[in-house]
Formats: C-alpha cells, sequence, structure tokens
C-alpha cells in the first residue's frame, strides 16, 4: 500500500471518528487542531489504524506526529517493514 492510499485511509478513519464532513481534513492538517480532538479520540482513531493495517503504533511515534501525512509516513513505514522478507 502506497502512502497517498494510507493518508486517504486516515482522512476516512479520522472523518468516521470525529463526524467531521468530507473535505474538512487535508494531508497537512494538524490532526490536534481538529474540532473534538481529544486525547480518547486520538487513541481510537490510532487504535483503527492498528487494525487496518495491521501495525503497532509506538506512544511516542502517535505523540510525536502532527499532521495526516506524519502520521501516514509512520504507518506505511510499519506495513514496509511487515512487508519486508
Amino acid at each position: 500500500m502506497i502512502q497517498p492510499d494510507i493518508e486517504d485511509a486516515i482522512k476516512k478513519i479520522v472523518r468516521s471518528t470525529l463526524n467531521l464532513p468530507e473535505g474538512e481534513i487535508e494531508s497537512s492538517t494538524n490532526l490536534r487542531d481538529l474540532p473534538g480532538v481529544e486525547s480518547i479520540k486520538i487513541l481510537r482513531i490510532v487504535a483503527s489504524l492498528e487494525k487496518k493495517f495491521d501495525v503497532r503504533l509506538d506512544d511516542q511515534v502517535v505523540f510525536r506526529v502532527s499532521t495526516i501525512e506524519e502520521l501516514a509516513g509512520a504507518v506505511s513505514k510499519l506495513v514496509e517493514e511487515r512487508q519486508a522478507p
């Protein structure tokens, strides 16, 4: 799976979790600036991503990334590592 596909999946999960309309989220959107974001919802987003992509996001990574693009990069890296021989 390539990063743009991962970004699209993340946007969909974030929109669903936060009940946001389509188009409100861009790759450069800061997750913490979105309306309705609180710690528990971030955890729900992370859990959904881990389940969808079969990866484990380290807590430090979750708190270090701020944009959809950065989060997609972290997920993409984990997916690539998992698929490597």
